[in-house]
């Protein structure tokens, strides 16, 4: 069964930017405390890496050849590479500490800085969707600015809600920030093995604009397989002439048995 790693390598970049895509509208549509660039350039990352990869081997080959050696150009494969892999590092690092090993007094500070600003800017439709979400009223407490916010029932009294909506929240936005990072991680595995898999020339990446993947020609055996049944007699035949040769030089090195020789055949005459 015919096996292409370039299909694969876009079909699982188009899954993770897909995560990242539902990842992106569920901290908006939640007005979680994550900064929108991040979720943005998660979704762009696997793309990005991709297309990264589709022209590596060619900007490789550009780079290798004489008359790039003064150019510029010749430190593009190595620049695009760094920059994927600087740039997965800080996203991987920034979603890590806001939502998967941060200290409680981080998280607090975010949600509370989140919901703060919501109330402020009299954001009614959004708090009142983190409410809807969660089952919640308020923040750290039912009334704690709550919505409705100049009601004749408070959030408690009108939807009978027992719990605040600080825990809940909370743990939406660890879950996000867990499913980005996995995204992010995966991008930057699957660079690294890009790269290992490139060791054989440009022909797995070649496979994406031709038919056929086949390995690179220049990888061969050390050592030709041999025709036993077609050689042996060659061998045979190699061989006598050498051991005839090798009796007659021992014969000459040694002058008593030659004399010995001669004189056994003058008596059997």
């Amino acid at each position: 069964m015919f096996f292409n790693p370039g299909i694969l390598y876009m079909l699982v970049s188009v899954g993770l930017s897909a995560v990242a895509v539902v990842i992106h509208f569920h901290a908006t549509h939640l007005s979680l405390p994550l900064p929108k660039p991040l979720t943005i350039l998660a979704m762009l990352l696997p793309i990005l890496a991709f297309l990264n990869a589709y022209i590596y081997p060619n900007l490789l080959h550009r780079a290798s050849s004489p008359a790039a050696r003064l150019s510029p150009t010749r430190l593009a494969p190595l620049v695009l590479q760094a920059t994927q892999s600087l740039l997965t590092a800080v996203l991987a690092t920034a979603f890590l500490l806001r939502g998967l090993v941060p200290s409680p007094l981080v998280v607090d500070f975010l949600l509370e800085a989140r919901w703060d600003d919501l109330f402020v800017r009299r954001l009614a439709g959004r708090i009142e969707l983190v409410q809807d979400s969660f089952d919640c009223c308020g923040f750290r407490t039912l009334d704690d600015r709550a919505f409705p916010f100049d009601g004749r029932l408070s959030c408690e009294e009108e939807y009978h809600r027992l719990r605040p909506c600080r825990d809940p929240w909370a743990r939406a936005m660890q879950a996000t920030s867990a499913i980005d990072f996995a995204v992010v991680l995966t991008v930057g595995l699957m660079q690294l093995l890009g790269l290992l898999l490139m060791k054989e020339r440009t022909a797995w990446w070649t496979a994406l604009r031709t038919q056929d993947w086949k390995a690179d020609d220049d990888c061969r055996p050390l050592l030709p397989a041999d025709n036993n049944d077609d050689n042996n007699g060659d061998h045979d035949d190699v061989a006598r002439p050498q051991r005839s040769a090798y009796g007659a030089l021992l014969q000459a090195s040694r002058p008593e048995a030659a004399a010995a020789d001669a004189a056994r055949r003058a008596v059997t005459r």
